[in-house]
């Protein structure tokens, strides 16, 4: 049977060219497949920037917290054969002798500074500031700025059973935030006072 110009062939009226429901049905469901493993991807990459993002503010928050904790202690006046260093109700005070990095004091003088955690929590993800505050022969009565975050509620210590405070060793126990959900990871290191540790 030949086809001319202009003729329909008998039969052909109510077909067309083109998909049929079920391959468009399988070619959607392909696609949500590959849809949702793309979600599944980047939900995943978001993820583990957050995670980064916080064990990099933990590194940081140790570092920096425990390089001034160490250099403090270590730099502590001696009084007779003790250290001026007191732990008492959550507050670290260390007196040292300035000598030229504290512009608030003259060369020589006694600085007095005292560390302890904020009083209130940042937000959630940061958690509580270690802050500190200094004052020129005296404690300081105010005045507290947060040094570094990322600390848990009550985080900041020290272990009394393995300190020892006449040869001037200090173990100071820090907590910090670890993931969302409040978990927390403790780290302890000791400082040692270098004029308690030549007597």
């Amino acid at each position: 049977m030949t086809v001319r110009p202009g003729r329909k062939r008998a039969g052909s009226a109510g077909r067309q060219g083109g998909f049929t429901l079920v391959e468009l049905m399988v070619a959607l469901v392909i696609g949500l497949i590959i849809t949702l493993g793309a979600g599944q991807l980047f939900l995943m990459g978001f993820q583990t920037i957050r995670q980064t993002e916080l064990l990099g503010n933990k590194q940081a928050a140790l570092t920096f917290a425990t390089e001034t904790l160490i250099r403090d202690i270590r730099r502590a006046d001696m009084v007779g054969t003790t250290p001026q260093i007191f732990f008492t109700g959550g507050e670290l005070q260390v007196s040292f002798p300035n000598g030229g990095d504290t512009n608030a004091c003259n060369e020589g003088d006694t600085v007095v500074r005292i560390y302890r955690l904020s009083n209130n929590q940042l937000n959630a993800r940061e958690g509580w500031a270690l802050s500190m505050a200094q004052n020129c022969g005296t404690p300081p009565s105010g005045g507290f700025e947060p040094l570094v975050s990322s600390f848990a509620s009550g985080g900041f210590g020290y272990d009394d059973s393995a300190t020892d405070e006449a040869n001037g060793v200090w173990v100071i126990n820090f907590s910090l935030l670890s993931g969302q959900d409040g978990e927390t990871d403790t780290y302890a290191f000791r400082a040692v006072n270098r004029n308690a540790a030549i007597d």
